[in-house]
């Protein structure tokens, strides 16, 4: 259960951070701005991120016989 809270949480802050980051990159190349397609792409991509980032640090940990 905690695994997925984690997943839901990193969504949450993606798709806030990158709706902000995608307006703001928006504003100074004076394009359009398609929300829908920044939230995805940002929270696809930090999904990917953060599960990697666990997967690797996970595995490194020492087991206790």
């Amino acid at each position: 259960m905690r695994y997925i809270v984690q997943n839901l949480v990193a969504a949450f802050w993606a798709l806030l951070l990158g709706e902000i980051l995608g307006y703001i990159g928006s504003q100074l190349d004076i394009l359009t701005i398609q929300p829908l397609e920044m939230g995805i792409i940002a929270v696809v991509v930090a999904l990917v991120g953060a599960n990697c980032f666990y997967y690797l640090t996970h595995s490194a940990e020492l087991k206790e016989d």
